[in-house]
């Protein structure tokens, strides 16, 4: 299943965007798109190949021009579920990067107590990963409605920057986690 997870959330992402892409009917764009979303996929599936991996986030690029052009091009471009597919994409990801990690640790033989540590770090892991999904999609959601009923007056760009600021603080926090779990434990 923890190898499975990032070719799972990578079809997701494609079937989005061709889905949006195949609705775009301004002639010389949908075949402009329909490249692109082919070309993204490609790089992809060789992204799979192990000496090609630096090529996948190639692929995860123009997986992402292609959804946004057919949005700009066709759809108008609505911020939730633009948001929603950023984050998906930067959740798969950080599923490939815990597939590599832990991937390898389950197809050994270890012992009961070693399974229990590896099962509780991919725990920590995975639960960090759905926190940081899903504060990326409704903190910003949150911070448009209180902007949106006059709550939190955002309509300079000083506050605009403190409120991304803010984001930034949540999302290095997230990533620190685990250090400073370590340290506590040690």
């Amino acid at each position: 299943m923890l190898r499975a997870a990032p070719a799972a959330s990578l079809v997701g992402l494609f079937a989005w965007a061709a889905l949006d892409v195949a609705a775009v009917r301004v002639p010389g764009w949908n075949a402009t798109l329909a490249g692109l979303l082919g070309a993204a996929g490609v790089l992809s599936l060789v992204g799979w190949i192990p000496r090609g991996r630096p090529v996948a986030w190639l692929g995860l690029v123009g997986l992402g021009a292609a959804y946004v052009g057919s949005r700009l091009v066709a759809h108008g471009l609505d911020v939730l579920p633009a948001l929603a597919f950023v984050t998906l994409a930067i959740v798969h990801g950080e599923l490939r990067a815990l597939a590599e990690r832990f991937g390898p640790l389950y197809g050994r033989e270890v012992s009961r107590e070693a399974r229990g540590r590896i099962d509780e770090a991919l725990a920590r892991a995975v639960l960090r990963l759905v926190v940081a999904g899903l504060l990326a999609v409704l903190v910003p959601v949150f911070a448009a409605d209180l902007a949106l009923a006059g709550a939190i007056p955002a309509t300079s760009i000083g506050s605009a920057v403190l409120l991304a600021g803010g984001l930034v603080v949540v999302a290095a926090l997230l990533a620190l986690l685990p250090l400073l779990g370590a340290e506590r434990e040690a």
